[in-house]
C-alpha cells in the first residue's frame, strides 16, 4: 500500500482528496501547512508527497526545496491553481504537476502513475 503525505491547508480539499485516495487503497497522512509537511515527510519518509503550493508557514515550493536539500528523493506532486508556466523559473524539482481544481479521476491518475504494484509471478 502506497503511503502518501497530503499537505493541504484547505480542510475541504484535504478531506475530499484523502477520502478518495483512501478509497482507492492508499494510506494517507495529512499535514495542514508546509512546515508541518516538511517535518512529517522527513520523519515518516512517505513514498509520495502531494502538496499544495500556496500555504502558510512554508509554501509548497519552499517545502519541496527543503525536502530535496535534506536528501528526500521520493516523488513529489505539486498541486496548484497557478499555471505551471507562471511558477518561478528556478524552482525545486517536483515530479508531477496537478492543476487545481482537479477531479478525483485526475488525482487518482496522477498518484497512480507513481504506484508500481509488486511483481506478481505465477508459481
Amino acid at each position: 500500500m502506497l503511503r502518501i503525505l497530503l499537505v493541504e491547508d484547505e480542510p475541504d480539499i484535504a478531506f475530499v482528496a484523502s477520502v478518495a485516495l483512501e478509497d482507492a487503497g492508499y494510506h494517507v497522512t495529512l499535514a495542514s501547512d508546509g512546515k508541518e509537511g516538511l517535518e512529517m515527510a522527513l520523519q515518516d519518509q512517505p513514498e509520495l508527497v502531494l502538496t499544495d503550493f500556496m500555504m502558510p508557514r512554508l509554501t509548497g515550493l519552499e517545502m519541496i526545496a527543503r525536502l530535496r536539500d535534506a536528501g528526500f528523493h521520493n516523488p513529489v506532486v505539486l498541486a496548484t491553481s497557478v499555471p505551471e508556466v507562471s511558477l518561478p523559473p528556478l524552482r525545486p524539482h517536483y515530479d508531477a504537476y496537478l492543476a487545481k481544481p482537479y477531479s478525483i479521476a485526475q488525482l487518482l491518475c496522477t498518484v497512480g502513475a507513481f504506484h508500481v504494484p509488486p511483481d506478481v509471478r505465477s508459481p
